[in-house]
């Protein structure tokens, strides 16, 4: 959700208005957040603009150039509103499809639905049907053939090279749980565990289920979150989702669906099967969506299972399709130049920074997107005397924004936070805290499950390997780490590693050991505690 309050105040007053959340403060947002979603509509005037869309609603395909940063998003959400179909947005790196998606939902009005389509990041063989990549996927897949398919799937050309399954196999493999039907719990369980759901105690990943009297709590793969079945009798009286963490009830739903999908078995239909005739692709740096396709192939462990960047980038351009880039190459499509520009670099000095906001932002309209609520007050005690806000023309939005940009036409400068303080990058590249849980058996862990390890950090469970030392056996753990290398803790430092159970991201990568930071790491650990798994490092054959 978007949250933002105009600055145009001095701070007194802005600190009174603030907090003030009854009467001025929703209008205030709700118009300040409808600057940024009214830029994409202004975009869509433009007469480029308009040549470039009017080509691909008559089944053809066009070149946007000049196109910088987020404006990627904006361009991207100004041409969701021209289609009644799914926009599909690739991006030449996996890693920004989540941050794009972020950048979008500044752009689109509240109710837009975006559906990011991750790329799986471990080898068939090696996935399992817990790991967020493979929900996501299957989310995006099921959303596409809904009644309120997704306005906007965001994606890159690695995850498009790996096949899916087809329709008919995620059909076969579903089933429809909704209230006043009646069911046979055990005959459920049965079809759950056989499908791979795995049952437990209580409910905390994907792909798990818990049977309580008569209360079923079932995560399906491709859900966000897990729901309560309840039962009066034999009948389901009722379905409620709710947090993993807490149990508290989130939302009650007439209806939930379960795909029960083998992870290691990546399918043989492309993406492009399951989206309907009049879906629409924008290419991001198509160059550069060639060139990451092909190394991504080249590296792959097993190549022949991927489709080609080749016959990849043929499925899109079988639909009308525009290409975005900063500087676009010759093309005999519609081209349009679009106004954008980037924005200078700031000092990062906390006293400088108004007077550089001035300067850069003079004659023209700033909104600055803060991640959190806290850092809009802040902002708006520092910025709140400043020229531009008190000319009212400065709106502090909460969300994320990956890049900022200058919209020349429009007047308008749209920048994030942390570009002001010239942390950019440590912003971009600040990892969240590792979420993870006590272990009190290694029998709660399965192959494949990621780890927290109090001196390497996130790992794989490989499962259990009788280790011989000093003439005794002793059972470990296996947890494997990036690069294949492998560590053994004894079953009786079992409190050293936690299950990981948490963050936002759709892969949390695995922990490199060895190198400078890793020792620092460890020496920093080895203060606490003391790890008997440190002298047993193997790497993987």
């Amino acid at each position: 959700m978007l949250v933002s309050a105009p600055i145009g105040l001095p701070v007194a007053a802005w600190l009174t208005y603030h907090h003030d959340v009854t009467t001025q403060a929703p209008a205030a947002e709700m118009a300040s957040e409808a600057k940024l979603v009214r830029l994409a509509t202004q975009l869509t005037r433009h007469d480029d603009f308009a040549r470039v869309a009017q080509s691909l609603q008559g089944g053809h395909s066009g070149t946007f150039g000049g196109v910088w940063g987020a404006s990627r998003a904006l361009v991207a959400a100004a041409l969701a509103s021209q289609s009644s179909c799914p926009l599909v947005v690739v991006l030449p790196h996996m890693s920004d499809v989540e941050s794009f998606a972020d950048d979008l939902q500044l752009f689109l009005p509240k109710n837009s639905l975006v559906a990011p389509f991750p790329a799986w990041q471990s080898d068939p063989g090696e996935r399992v049907v817990h790991d967020e990549a493979f929900g996501a996927r299957l989310r995006a897949i099921k959303s596409l053939v809904s009644s309120t398919p997704p306005s906007v799937v965001v994606t890159s050309i690695q995850a498009l090279m790996q096949p899916t399954p087809s329709g008919e196999t995620i059909s076969a493999s579903t089933r429809l749980v909704q209230v006043g039907d009646t069911i046979n719990l055990d005959e459920l369980a049965s079809w759950l565990t056989e499908h791979g759901c795995h049952r437990t105690s209580a409910v905390e990943l994907p792909g798990e289920f818990a049977i309580r009297g008569g209360i079923v709590d079932l995560f399906a793969p491709e859900a966000e979150r897990p729901v309560r079945v309840e039962l009066f009798g034999d009948e389901i009286e009722s379905i409620r989702s709710f947090d993993a963490a807490s149990q508290r009830s989130l939302a009650s739903c007439e209806s939930t669906s379960v795909t029960m999908l083998d992870a290691t078995e990546a399918g043989k239909a492309h993406f492009t099967s399951h989206l309907g005739e009049n879906a629409w692709f924008a290419l991001v740096e198509p160059a550069d969506l060639s060139e990451e396709g092909r190394f991504f192939h080249e590296r792959a462990s097993d190549p022949q299972r991927l489709i080609s960047v080749k016959a990849t980038l043929a499925e899109a351009y079988q639909y009308p399709s525009v290409t975005i880039a900063g500087v676009p190459s010759g093309s005999l499509e519609e081209t349009g130049h679009l106004g954008f520009e980037s924005v200078e670099r700031f000092s990062g000095d906390v006293h400088k920074v108004r007077d550089e906001l001035e300067g850069i932002g003079r004659g023209q309209e700033a909104c600055i997107v803060c991640p959190t609520e806290a850092e809009i007050q802040r902002l708006g005690e520092l910025l709140g005397d400043s020229k531009l806000a008190r000319a009212g023309k400065l709106d502090l939005i909460e969300g994320r924004l990956s890049d900022g940009f200058r919209f020349v036409t429009e007047k308008t400068l749209v920048l994030s936070s942390a570009e002001l303080f010239n942390r950019h990058d440590v912003a971009r590249g600040r990892r969240r805290p590792i979420a993870g849980r006590a272990i009190d058996s290694f029998l709660e862990l399965r192959d494949g499950d990621l780890v927290v390890h109090v001196a390497h950090g996130i790992g794989r469970y490989r499962g259990m390997k009788l280790v011989e030392k000093e003439g005794r056996a002793e059972e470990h753990l296996e947890v494997e780490y990036d690069g294949g290398t492998r560590i053994f803790v004894p079953c009786s430092r079992i409190e050293l590693v936690q299950k990981y159970v948490g963050g936002k991201k759709l892969k949390p990568p695995l922990a490199k050991i060895g190198g400078k930071s890793w020792i620092r790491h460890k020496q920093a650990a080895e203060q606490a505690v003391t790890d008997l798994a440190a002298d047993e490092l193997n790497p993987a054959l």
